[in-house]
């Protein structure tokens, strides 16, 4: 039988309103490479959560 292996890992996140009023969800690590990330930058490392239909 094969052994299962697991690999566990911790993301830190946070919340950020670009200027059109859209929330993002983005990893710190990926923030920290911008000083002032574009939306469109945004939109690439992050997860757009203002379209997450548990916010209604």
């Amino acid at each position: 039988m094969t052994e299962k292996r697991f690999i566990e890992r911790t993301i830190n996140l946070k919340w950020i309103r670009a200027n059109s009023g859209t929330t993002y969800l983005c990893p710190v690590k990926a923030l920290d490479r911008f000083k002032n990330p574009t939306e469109a930058q945004l939109k690439t490392m992050c997860i757009e959560e203002s379209q997450n239909p548990q916010n209604d």
